[in-house]
């Protein structure tokens, strides 16, 4: 009877162990598993299993096919902007207080800057990330780590400047709110750096994804695109907002080599190296030479071929009606970056 005893319970100390090694495995995983429901269900089980909101001025109406099982947030976020059709980012929003941060959040995603809010953003020039575009990426973006460089002062703005630079995320406040800083903040993570900083200066913030619906230029009612305007559209996306310096270049993309074997991180290490000596170069070119340039690395037949992988990964989880669609208006910009000058 001992034994029966001993080998039950050693059956259920086994499953424990099992249960226990399964949930860690899937600890802050996503699974969205629908068939043509309403966008805003699919986002509202993303918020519950993530705790981080989306906003959209999407049609929370319009079915939605995806199929993400245990997946981690960001590759659970890719597929929503796959199937939404949108290019969403991670935002933090900091106000003086919570009254400001519950006006500011009707307002997104496009309508603060009349508000008179304050963007803070400094995007990845993303024509010389060539070797550096296959580095692994974070599996939660709010756990990207920010380990700030010395401030030009010890003011509000400068130190979220230094974090925009060294993380891809859009920060929004008051524009005529800067206060100094006076305690001492911890840094690390940003969805725990930021808040830390914020609450610093006695106020608030709360971190969301953006998923903004389509640009005028891109909307699915615009009819057979204009090469001449999408081109322009493209160096509009590609001129927005302030560039990212060289040196933060390099530390954005160092800052994905974490946990990499040693032999790997060597040779991602050279793509990096690489990569910021080429956007330096492009730096200290004329307007008229970076454009130029600009076209010469669109039509470079490596890039084309990346273009086309990612292209074809973000395919494969919409749904066939969107595929072709998307087909279409990607062979549409296609010629376009081709043909900037709409000669043919």
């Amino acid at each position: 009877m001992n034994r029966q005893k001993s080998l039950l319970f050693m059956i259920g100390l086994l499953g424990l162990i099992w249960l226990g090694v399964s949930i860690h495995g899937w600890w802050g995983t996503i699974t969205l598993d629908f068939e043509n429901k309403p966008l805003q269900a699919v986002l509202r089980s993303f918020t519950r299993q993530s705790g981080l909101p989306v906003i959209t001025d999407l049609d929370g109406n319009k079915p939605i096919t995806i199929h993400v099982i245990r997946a981690p947030v960001s590759e659970a976020l890719d597929a929503l902007q796959a199937v939404a059709e949108s290019r969403g980012r991670l935002v933090y929003l900091a106000a003086p207080n919570h009254s400001e941060l519950q006006k500011a959040l009707p307002l997104l995603p496009g309508k603060l800057e009349a508000a008179d809010w304050k963007t803070i953003e400094y995007r990845l020039p993303f024509m010389f990330l060539g070797g550096s575009e296959d580095l692994p990426r974070w599996g939660d973006p709010r756990e990207q780590t920010w380990n700030p460089s010395v401030p030009k002062d010890s003011s509000l703005v400068s130190l979220f400047e230094n974090a925009a630079q060294s993380t891809d995320i859009r920060i929004l406040l008051p524009a005529g709110w800067n206060p100094k800083i006076q305690k001492s903040v911890s840094f690390g993570p940003l969805s725990s750096a930021l808040p830390s900083l914020t609450r610093a200066v006695g106020g608030t913030g709360k971190m969301v994804f953006l998923l903004p619906g389509p640009r005028p230029d891109r909307g699915p009612e615009a009819g057979p695109p204009d090469r001449t305007a999408a081109s322009d559209a493209w160096r509009r996306r590609w001129s927005e907002g302030p560039q990212l310096t060289p040196e933060a270049f390099s530390t954005r993309l160092q800052s994905r080599l974490s946990g990499m074997p040693a032999d790997q991180a060597k040779e991602a290490q050279a793509a990096i190296d690489e990569s910021v000596k080429q956007y330096k170069e492009w730096l200290t070119l004329t307007s008229e030479e970076q454009e130029k340039k600009m076209q010469e690395i669109m039509q470079d037949p490596n890039r084309q071929q990346r273009g086309s992988d990612r292209f074809i990964r973000g395919m494969r989880m919409m749904s066939p009606e969107q595929r072709a669609q998307r087909y279409t208006r990607y062979n549409a910009r296609k010629e376009a970056v081709k043909d900037p000058g709409h000669t043919r």
